[in-house]
């Protein structure tokens, strides 16, 4: 018993009288009352000695071992002496043990909003089933509603992003103490209005981290003119690659050369005379390029013409007879940015699904199978998901360099063995990469396919000086170059950097505050990536309550 007495929620606020355990059950009822001799009105507050009644009260309580465990707790009802309250019979509250009307006891509540915190309705009653807590998703959901969201102090350094609650439909922006590194606030949109309201309601603020972001700009400008901004400097090097990769677009041949140039085929790949090299043979022919880009004119004219008559005020379905398009295609054209004047292919062009077999290929060919459907059962068994189609074109190259006449002739001489000398593409965002990356972080051949690709044009040098020298001012905090930068940038012949570095003047106290300080927006982005776990967790149906509670209390 005094094992059991122990075990109570409140051993001094509660009196335990028996027990009964069901074995078979696996449950423990323990029968207790309250030792409160008198109690405060709810109401008035007067302390009331007259007992009037007593009543008892079940509650679900922490199960012990592996038993259930519940209180079958007898509570009295007392006489309100105030005459003029109201209320004039009320029952005594017993706070440290349960709240009032409930039927669980206030630290299994605890431990099922923890639970529900942790893991959400769904994961939490399948946790919960095995510890002992019988509650079903939507009592862990309704326990989390009732908790407050915590106060906080208002940071000196505040990081901002979004977050979207559906992609490319809804979002959100989430407020992170970049002190503490704690989450204090979701907001419901990314409107520039509600973050303004938000920095009003909370002065003081010194310190601002955030991305590119033009609408976070303003707000801040609008809502906290003397804090400081700082844009963050991930975004900045991404933005930098991505202005790499549009100026890479234009320089194909380059790239190509500069991919020869690190697999080159020597005497040594040959091997012996008795060798042959496949010559690499481009899926996309002249015609197909041609064709691509007559339609790609046809598309532009379009739009401009639809653009056109829209300012003239045609309707939607006059504009679609005249020009002979669909009324869709109105409404999408009218509404994107305009077309460019020159097609840009396709960022697979070149690419094949068999790329990372054919070196296997080439193995199987040579040790004697050359029947396609043989080999494409093989190519299945490694993961291969191309078409026999795709196989087949690849295996004619084989037999061109062979000089077999087809490939239903069957084989009556010795062949000389095949090598394919082709390369992996070297893209232009492989290229971006390389240049952003860290030079002790690259790999020996990928320095020196860089120093290749520089000496292929002008442009390319100056491109990769501006990036290295732009990449050592964010790392090393040189923001009294930036200026030097920024001129030499502006001035260059490349058309995306150039527009990168007109971006950076629009946002120059922010680029260059990154240049000083060592704020980051990593921690948001950390807690961005928390945020999209919680959100997938419970299957994208969390309102923006239930997700700033998980984020923020959990955290």
């Amino acid at each position: 018993m005094e094992l059991l007495q122990a075990l109570l929620p409140s051993p001094n606020g509660l009196q335990l009288n028996d027990y009964e355990m069901d074995v078979e059950h696996q449950h423990l009822e323990l029968s207790v009352m309250s030792t409160q001799t008198v109690a405060p009105c709810p109401l008035c507050g007067s302390v009331a000695h007259r007992v009037h009644s007593r009543y008892q009260r079940t509650l679900a309580d922490l199960p012990c071992l592996h038993f259930s465990l519940s209180l079958l707790v007898l509570v009295c009802k007392f006489f309100c002496p105030n005459s003029e309250c109201r209320r004039r019979i009320f029952t005594e509250r017993i706070p440290e043990v349960a709240a009032p009307w409930a039927r669980k006891t206030v630290r299994q509540v605890q431990h099922l909003q923890e639970i529900g915190l942790a893991l959400g309705g769904a994961a939490g009653s399948r946790l919960g089933k095995c510890l002992g807590y019988f509650s079903c998703g939507s009592t862990l959901l309704n326990h989390l509603e009732r908790l407050p969201l915590p106060e906080f102090e208002v940071p000196k350094v505040l990081g901002v992003d979004d977050f979207a609650f559906r992609k490319g439909h809804n979002y959100g922006t989430i407020l992170v103490n970049l002190e503490t590194h704690q989450p204090i606030a979701l907001l419901a949109d990314r409107k520039a209005d509600t973050l303004v309201d938000w920095l009003r309601e909370h002065p003081g603020i010194e310190v601002l981290s955030r991305d590119r972001s033009k609408t976070y700009k303003s707000a801040m400008d609008k809502a906290a003119p003397d804090a400081r901004q700082v844009a963050d400097r991930f975004h900045l090097v991404k933005n930098l690659s991505e202005a790499l990769e549009l100026s890479l677009e234009n320089y194909h041949a380059e790239l190509k050369a500069a991919s020869r140039e690190q697999y080159p085929v020597t005497s040594s790949n040959l091997g012996h005379t008795a060798t042959v090299v496949v010559i690499p043979q481009s899926t996309a022919t002249a015609t197909f390029q041609e064709r691509a880009q007559a339609n790609h004119q046809i598309r532009v004219q379009q739009q401009q013409e639809i653009k056109a008559l829209r300012e003239q005020q045609w309707s939607t379905a006059a504009i679609a007879d005249k020009v002979g398009v669909s009324e869709c295609t109105v409404r999408k054209y009218g509404t994107r940015p305009d077309f460019p004047e020159t097609y840009n292919r396709r960022p697979t062009l070149g690419r094949s699904l068999l790329d990372p077999y054919k070196q296997e290929v080439v193995a199987w060919w040579n040790s004697g199978i050359t029947n396609s459907k043989v080999l494409m059962v093989l190519l299945r068994q490694n993961g291969y998901e191309g078409s026999q189609r795709t196989l087949q074109r690849y295996l004619r190259g084989f037999r061109e360099a062979q000089s077999l006449p087809s490939y239903r002739a069957p084989v009556t001489k010795s062949l000389p063995t095949v090598i394919d000398p082709q390369a992996p593409p070297f893209t232009p965002r492989q290229a971006a990469y390389l240049i952003v990356l860290k030079e002790e972080n690259r790999e020996p051949e990928n320095k020196e396919l860089l120093e290749y690709l520089v000496k292929q044009h002008p442009d390319l040098a100056t491109l990769v000086d501006l990036a290295h020298t732009f990449l050592e001012l964010l790392r090393q905090r040189q923001a009294d170059a930036f200026d030097c930068w920024l001129m030499k940038a502006l001035t260059c012949p490349i058309q995306p950097l150039k527009k990168f570095a007109a971006g950076l003047m629009d946002d120059y106290a922010a680029v260059k505050a990154s240049m000083m300080m060592e704020v980051s927006n990593g921690p948001v982005e950390g807690l961005n990536n928390k945020l999209k776990m919680l959100k997938r967790q419970m299957f994208g149906r969390a309102g923006l309550t239930l997700l700033a509670k998980r984020l923020i209390m959990a955290s």
